[in-house]
C-alpha cells in the first residue's frame, strides 16, 4: 500500500533529480559555456586535476586569454564556480584547479609544498595554452580565494608572469593565506584586492594597508582605481558586505573581479564596447539549484529510515529502551544542559585548535585534515558528558539511557552494533546512491555526498570506515544528553509533539555552541583581532549547521527505533562522509 511517507520520498527524489539537472544546465549558462575535466601528469610525476570552462562559440575574434582560479583550504575547483561561469561567459578560457589533496586530486596536501601547488596550476594553464587553438599562448591572469590567494602570489616565481592578479580574502599581511613574495607598486601586475566587511581572516583595514603598500599612497581609498592597466600598474580594493565563507559567491566581488580581468587581459575598449555587463550573472541559479538538491537529499533521510525500519524484521531490530526514562525536572535539566553545552562547545574550540597544531606537525589520526581535531572532540566530549551525567543524573537513569552498556559483555555488544548497522543501511545506500548520481551523472559535488569522483576515492573510502567508529562516542554522548534533558526516546504522540521536541532539542544542543560563537564574534565585530582563533570560529559556523542536522536525526531516529546506538551510528556515518569527502588528504 502506498502511504504518505512513500509519496513524500518520491517527491523528494523527483525534486532532487530536477534540481541536479537545473544546476547542470545553469553551471553551463544554459548552453553558453562548456565544462571539461582534465587530469595531466607533470614532468615530476605529480597528477593535476582541473576543469576547463570555455564559451561554446568564439565571439572574441582572436585566441582567448586564460584565467586560473584557485580555491581556499578544504574547497575545490567548483567552489570557484561563480567566477568560473561568469568569466567563461565573457570570452575567457578558465582553468579551475583542484589543489593537491582537494576535490578530485589524488595527491596529498601540505603547506610546505605550496610552491608545487602553484606550479601544478601553472602547468595546467600551460597545457591548455599549448593544446587549445582558441586559447592565447601566453596571456593569462590568476584569481585566488583565501589560501588560493596566497598561492596566486607565488605565480610571480613562474617563467611567464600573469598579466593580472586578483586576491580575495587572503594573500595580505601575515594572516592565514599570506605568502611571499611581497606586494609592491609594480608587482603583481594589475592587482585587484577584495575582502568582506566581516571577513574573519582579512579585515578591511588590513586590505587597505595592503593597498597602500601596492600603490605607495599613504591613505588610499577603497573602490578607486590607481595606476594604469596598459602599464600594468593598476591597483584597486573592493570591500563588500559579506564574510570570508561567502566571498566566493558575493555578487559584488564576482562582478568586480570579472570587470578587472576583462580590462587587464582583453583591454578597456573590449570591456566598454563588447563585454557582457559583469552584473548580469547566472551563477545564482546554479547555487539555488544546488541548495534545493542538498535540502532534498538530506530531507530524504527521514522517510527512508521510517520506511525501511517499518519493514525490518523485529528480530533484526536494535534493542529498544523498554520504558523511556523521565527527563530531568525543568530547573535541573536547564542547569545540566547549560553546563554540558558550554563545556562541549569550549572543548570543540580547544580540541579543533589542538588537532590543527598536531596535523601541522605531521601527526594525524586519519590522514584527512581536521580528522585529528574531530576525533579528540569526539572522545573528550563523550568523557565529559558521561562525567557530568554521573553528577546530575542518578544511576538508574543513566542505566536506562545506555542499555548497550548495561550488564553486557563485548561479545554481546557486537550483535547489537550489527543490528544498528542493518537499521541504518538503507539510509547509507540512499546517500551513496545519490553520490554516484550527483557527482558522476551531473558533476555536482553536493554536501553530504561521498567523493566517488575523486582520484583518491578508494583511499577516502578506507578513511571513511575508521572515521565512523571514531565519531561514535560523540554522537552516543549527544543521544544521552538530549534524552536526559528532553526525553527523545519517548514515542511521538503527534507531529506537533515531534515538532516541539525537535525545537527543544535544537535549542539544547546548540545553545552552548551559540554562546561560544557569540563570545568570539562580538569582540571581532567590535574590531578586536583574534588571529588564528577566528579561523576555528569560522569553522564552527558550518559545524553548527551539521550538529543541528544530527540533532534532528537523533530525535527522529530515537522516536522510530528507541535506540541510542542507532541514532549515534547514523550521525557518525553522516559526519564521516563529510570529513572523508570534503577535507584535504594529508
Amino acid at each position: 500500500m502506498i502511504r504518505k511517507r512513500h509519496v513524500i520520498l518520491a517527491i523528494l527524489a523527483i525534486t532532487l533529480i530536477g534540481s541536479l539537472y537545473l544546476g547542470w544546465q545553469a553551471k553551463r549558462a544554459f548552453g553558453e559555456i562548456s565544462i571539461e575535466k582534465y587530469d595531466i601528469v607533470r614532468s615530476n610525476g605529480r597528477i593535476v586535476s582541473f576543469r576547463v570552462y570555455a564559451p561554446t562559440s568564439n565571439t572574441y575574434g582572436q585566441p582567448r586569454p586564460t584565467v586560473i582560479t584557485i580555491h581556499g583550504i578544504s574547497g575545490s575547483g567548483p567552489t570557484m564556480d561563480p567566477f568560473n561561469i561568469e568569466l567563461a561567459r565573457r570570452n575567457f578560457t578558465v582553468v579551475s584547479v583542484d589543489l593537491s589533496g582537494h576535490g578530485r586530486s589524488s595527491e596529498t596536501f601540505g603547506f610546505e609544498a605550496l610552491l608545487d601547488a602553484a606550479a601544478d596550476a601553472y602547468d595546467a594553464a600551460r597545457y591548455m595554452q599549448a593544446n587549445d587553438p582558441d586559447t592565447d599562448d601566453t596571456i593569462y591572469g590568476v584569481l585566488g580565494h583565501s589560501l588560493g590567494a596566497g598561492v596566486s602570489l607565488l605565480f610571480q616565481n613562474m617563467s611567464i608572469l600573469p598579466q593580472s592578479t586578483v586576491l580575495i580574502g587572503g594573500g595580505m599581511g601575515s594572516n592565514f593565506g599570506s605568502l611571499v613574495p611581497t606586494i609592491n607598486e609594480t608587482s603583481p601586475t594589475n592587482l585587484l584586492l577584495a575582502t568582506g566587511v566581516y571577513d574573519e581572516l582579512v579585515s578591511p583595514q588590513l586590505a587597505t594597508d595592503t593597498l597602500a603598500q601596492a600603490t605607495g599612497q599613504p591613505a588610499p581609498d577603497p573602490h578607486v582605481t590607481y595606476g594604469n592597466f596598459t602599464e600594468g600598474t593598476a591597483r584597486k580594493l573592493t570591500v563588500s558586505l559579506t564574510n570570508h565563507l561567502f566571498e566566493t559567491s558575493d555578487p559584488t566581488i564576482v562582478a568586480e573581479s570579472v570587470d578587472w580581468l576583462v580590462r587587464s587581459l582583453q583591454g578597456e575598449t573590449q570591456r566598454e564596447e563588447s563585454t557582457l555587463d559583469p552584473s548580469r550573472q547566472v551563477y545564482g541559479i546554479a547555487s539555488l539549484a544546488d541548495l534545493a538538491a542538498t535540502v532534498s537529499l538530506v530531507a530524504g533521510l527521514f522517510p527512508v529510515l521510517l520506511i525501511s525500519y517499518s519493514v525490518l524484521n523485529q528480530k533484526l531490530q536494535p534493542e529498544r529502551v523498554s520504558e523511556a526514562p523521565v527527563s530531568l525536572q525543568k530547573k535541573t535539566g536547564l542547569r545540566y544542559n547549560v553546563v554540558v553545552g558550554i563545556a562541549t562547545a569550549v572543548l570543540f574550540l580547544v580540541m579543533l585548535l589542538m588537532g590543527q597544531l598536531l596535523e601541522f606537525g605531521g601527526l594525524a589520526i586519519v590522514p584527512v585534515s581536521f580528522s585529528t581535531g574531530l576525533t579528540l572532540i569526539s572522545v573528550v566530549s563523550a568523557l565529559i558528558v558521561f562525567r557530568l551525567s554521573r553528577r546530575y543524573l542518578d544511576g538508574t537513569m543513566i542505566a536506562s539511557l545506555t542499555p548497550v552498556f548495561r550488564g553486557k559483555t563485548n561479545r554481546e555488544r557486537l550483535p547489537e552494533l550489527g543490528r544498528a548497522v542493518l537499521a541504518i543501511l538503507p539510509v547509507a545506500v540512499w546517500l551513496f546512491l545519490w553520490s554516484f548520481v550527483a557527482r558522476l551523472g551531473f558533476d555536482s559535488a553536493l554536501p553530504f555526498t561521498f567523493a566517488v569522483d575523486s582520484g583518491a576515492a578508494v583511499f577516502r573510502l578506507l578513511y571513511f570506515l575508521p572515521l565512523v567508529i571514531l565519531m561514535l562516542p560523540l554522537f552516543y554522548a549527544d543521544a544521552l544528553w538530549l534524552n536526559a534533558v528532553i526525553g527523545t526516546l519517548s514515542p511521538w504522540q503527534s507531529y506537533r509533539s515531534l515538532l516541539v521536541t525537535s525545537l527543544r532539542a535544537l535549542f539544547s544542543r546548540l545553545v552552548g555552541l551559540g554562546i561560544l560563537i557569540a563570545t568570539l564574534y562580538i569582540p571581532f565585530l567590535l574590531g578586536v583581532q583574534l588571529g588564528f582563533i577566528m579561523f576555528i570560529a569560522l569553522l564552527m559556523l558550518p559545524f553548527a549547521v551539521i550538529f543541528g542536522l544530527t540533532t534532528l536525526l537523533t530525535v527522529w531516529t530515537n522516536g522510530i527505533t528507541r535506540s541510542n546506538i542507532t541514532a549515534a551510528l547514523l550521525n557518525s556515518v553522516l559526519l564521516a562522509i563529510i570529513i572523508a569527502s570534503t577535507f584535504q588528504l594529508l
